[in-house]
């Protein structure tokens, strides 16, 4: 009997050299590096028209509630000898719209004092004329809509005027990340993105070209001619000129998107004074505190 042949052996697999194996590295770093920016780009692009399409969203909920309410935008009801439009801040401001029972971050905890409403019982959340049912409560089918998915950050404010009558912020609870998903507890100022413009009307024959309604807000307080970064204590704090839209706002310095009267939507870009404060012969006009002569905005308050 012959023994069976054995089969040659296969020569080993020549290796990678270290030179070979330092080139491929460099590829995929190269590849890496024309990548990212790319994707970068293209996430950024994806946040802001998903920004976009919730501030129509909410612009189309709050059509809605005007065609119920004879045009009107909604608008909280004032106390008696007030000024209406003042009395639009309180009651949790933009967020009041949508929640009275506003617990903030601590809202399993029933002492907790991080709230946004003024009543300190959760037990008593109601408007000035004793209505307990939100105005847009019934109107949004989601409160995610209320949320830029590009914020990242909101500062709390002392809430107190000091230093002869200068709004600060406050480092004192630290900032608060707003959440992609909301409660009802949580539908706090510090928790969504958008500023609010209460007082149009969703048929203003008195407009010459569309205003801005709502959108993006910024990290200071947004309330009167203080909106858009505009008190100049606030803006020095966060190192820009007044009127700028800051590095830790909703889309940085680049700008803010905006839904206008006629429900139509845009990125604006520049110094927020030039869209909203630049007199009488920009329709855009919406200086609410110390108007010039336009008597439109007059009745007006910017919101957050």
């Amino acid at each position: 009997m012959h023994p069976t042949p054995r089969r040659p052996a296969r020569p080993p697999a020549p290796a990678f050299t270290l030179i070979e194996l330092l080139v491929v590295i460099a590829i995929i770093a190269l590849l890496v590096g024309i990548l990212l920016p790319a994707l970068g780009k293209a996430r950024e692009a994806s946040r802001l028209a998903a920004c976009l399409s919730n501030t129509r969203q909410v612009c189309v909920s709050m059509t809605l509630y005007a065609n119920n309410w004879k045009d009107w935008y909604p608008i909280k009801p004032g106390r008696n000898g007030l000024d209406l439009m003042t009395e639009q801040e309180g009651q949790g401001g933009f967020a009041g719209l949508f929640s009275l029972y506003q617990q903030g971050d601590n809202y399993a905890d029933p002492a907790a004092t991080d709230i946004g409403f003024a009543p300190a019982s959760v037990t008593n959340r109601r408007y000035y004329d004793g209505n307990t049912d939100p105005l847009m409560y019934s109107y949004l089918d989601s409160w995610e809509a209320l949320v830029c998915p590009n914020d990242r950050i909101d500062y709390y404010f002392s809430g107190k005027y000091t230093g002869g009558g200068v709004r600060r912020l406050s480092q004192n609870p630290p900032a608060h990340k707003p959440k992609k998903t909301l409660i009802n507890e949580e539908v706090v100022g510090y928790n969504i993105s958008y500023l609010y413009i209460a007082g149009f009307k969703a048929i203003e024959p008195t407009l010459v070209s569309p205003a801005p309604l709502l959108g993006d807000e910024a990290n200071a307080l947004d309330s009167g001619t203080d909106a858009w970064n505009g008190n100049p204590a606030d803006a020095a704090l966060l190192g820009i000129p007044v009127n700028t839209w800051a590095a830790d706002d909703n889309h940085g310095k680049s700008g803010a998107n905006y839904v206008f009267t006629d429900g139509h939507a845009e990125f604006l870009k520049g110094n927020a004074a030039a869209t909203f404060f630049t007199g009488t012969t920009n329709p855009k006009n919406v200086n609410v505190t110390s108007p010039p002569n336009n008597p439109r905005s007059s009745r007006l308050r910017t919101i957050d």
